[in-house]
């Protein structure tokens, strides 16, 4: 298997210890906030990070990570080892490949064999060795000058929250009270303020706060606490905090965002729900749709005679390629292939690619990303002039993006072009997602994704980077060589 010559914990094992791990392991496939241990159970199996990030954290204080996992680490090692009952839980941070290892397995082999024992053990002591220095560097940033600060980012939050609370309850007693309902100059300071608090947030407890990130993740922690109840009014930050689909971003939501038709729980629902759609993070979602069917367009210019084939990964509601058939009808030369795992969002573009009458022109399959990168899969494609994916990789490791940008060279024609979009690192609502809403994606600029696009088969930086209006979004943009 390719991917374990990327797991650090193998290297010191020899290629049987490493074919009997393969054997005696299964592949899992978790979702961002599947929880893989629970502190205080003695452990039936020990993981190992195929793909993805997990978090370490304890039952007292559940939105703070001990430790952040990664690709090649191993997973409840410690408590295998002494024998004993997990002291902290674990759950996936994004959506995450593991083998897991029955313990049972695992302790006969390392009974049965002193020579694969010792070599195992050995290469844990190395990785707890590894994880120790890592943690210890996390921990170094940040303290010396955090207590003046910190009363003043507090007081400066209470402020606004409190003026967030009581704007609520003018809005709630204006409905209530006043025949015609709320008035639109209370609507809009309402807006306003919450346009402020999106930046407020993100400048005080965000990344680039002067607090430590564990004092950030407490205060966030209380922020939430005390806004979680009005945020239910809102359809949309409801549905992207109770994740009914897995994660924040799922298709209805991305849909919701799209249409920009407030609705929530009555009136007060409907205004929380457009102080939502007014985010950053919103609009910019917005504002990618036109960008991509821009790229589409483009794809058709450069190839003036016959069909263009084009694949959206992880396609959701696809609506720039609505877009792009609401404006070229069944006469379009595009052929459109998209992709999703989630069989709701391909029934959801089903639905209108049939009122549509586009049938013979737009070909949908559900299949796993992860495993396609991998090369446990099959997507049967001619070669395409355009594949894209603008709501995927911000969930998954610079090496996972890597492998999915190897994958998809492959099924581009010479000259074809990939569009990969990400949010970018100065996304105004960071911090207000990550806190209110446990939307955490990974943030990348330009030369992250510069980096990204040299390590893969494309071999060079991006042969272009656009951006949607207000450059929360990147999109890198290379092309297959001839």
């Amino acid at each position: 298997m390719a991917v374990f010559e990327m797991v650090e914990f193998l290297e010191g094992l020899t290629d049987q210890d490493r074919d009997w791990i393969l054997n005696a392991g299964v592949e899992r496939q978790v979702i961002a906030n599947t929880q893989i241990i629970e502190q205080g159970e003695m452990l039936e199996k020990v993981f190992i990070v195929l793909d993805g990030v997990l978090s370490v954290f304890t039952q007292e204080c559940p939105q703070h990570d001990l430790a952040l996992v990664g690709l090649g680490e191993f997973v409840g090692e410690l408590s295998f080892i002494e024998g004993r009952a997990a002291t902290a839980s674990v759950r996936a941070r994004e959506n995450s490949l593991l083998l897991e290892i029955s313990t049972d397995q695992l302790t006969q082999k390392l009974q049965s064999d002193d020579s694969f024992s010792a070599r195992f053990h050995v290469a844990v002591a190395k990785l707890m060795a590894q994880r120790l220095r890592n943690n210890a560097r996390q921990l170094q940033p940040k303290q010396a000058g955090d207590h003046p600060h910190d009363l003043e980012v507090t007081q400066v939050l209470t402020t606004a929250l409190n003026r967030f609370k009581d704007l609520f309850l003018q809005a709630e007693e204006m409905e209530r009270t006043r025949k015609g309902g709320l008035t639109e100059e209370l609507s809009t300071e309402f807006l306003e303020h919450m346009k402020h608090l999106e930046g407020l947030i993100n400048d005080l407890i965000g990344s680039e706060s002067e607090l430590s990130s564990v004092r950030c993740e407490q205060l966030g922690r209380e922020l939430m606490k005390e806004m979680l109840p009005y945020l239910f009014f809102s359809r949309i930050a409801e549905r992207s905090y109770s994740k009914p689909r897995g994660y924040a971003g799922d298709f209805m939501t991305i849909e919701w965002i799209y249409q920009n038709k407030p609705e929530g729980q009555g009136p007060l629902g409907a205004l929380m729900d457009q102080a939502f759609l007014d985010l950053s993070c919103a609009q910019a979602v917005r504002n990618r749709r036109g960008l991509i069917t821009e790229q589409i367009e483009r794809a058709c210019q450069l190839s003036p005679e016959g069909p263009i084939e084009i694949t959206s990964l992880a396609c959701g509601p696809a609506r720039e390629v609505y877009d792009h058939y609401q404006a070229h009808g069944i006469e379009s030369r595009v052929n459109s292939h998209l992709i999703d795992i989630d069989q709701q969002a391909l029934e959801f573009v089903g639905q209108w690619r049939e009122e549509m009458g586009l049938e013979s022109k737009i070909d949908l399959q559900r299949l796993n990303l992860v495993y396609l990168s991998l090369g446990r899969g099959q997507l049967d494609v001619p070669p395409q002039d355009l594949i894209y994916s603008i709501g995927l990789i911000d969930y998954f490791s610079d090496e996972f993006v890597v492998r999915f940008l190897n994958y998809i060279h492959g099924l581009l024609r010479p000259g074809g072009r990939v569009v990969l979009g990400n949010f970018h690192t100065s996304n105004r609502s960071r911090a207000l997602m990550d806190h209110l809403l446990d939307w955490k994606l990974i943030h990348r600029d330009e030369a992250d994704m510069n980096r990204i696009f040299r390590e893969s088969k494309f071999g060079r930086d991006c042969t272009e980077i656009l951006y949607e209006e207000q450059k929360l979004n990147l999109f890198a943009c290379c092309e297959r060589d001839h």
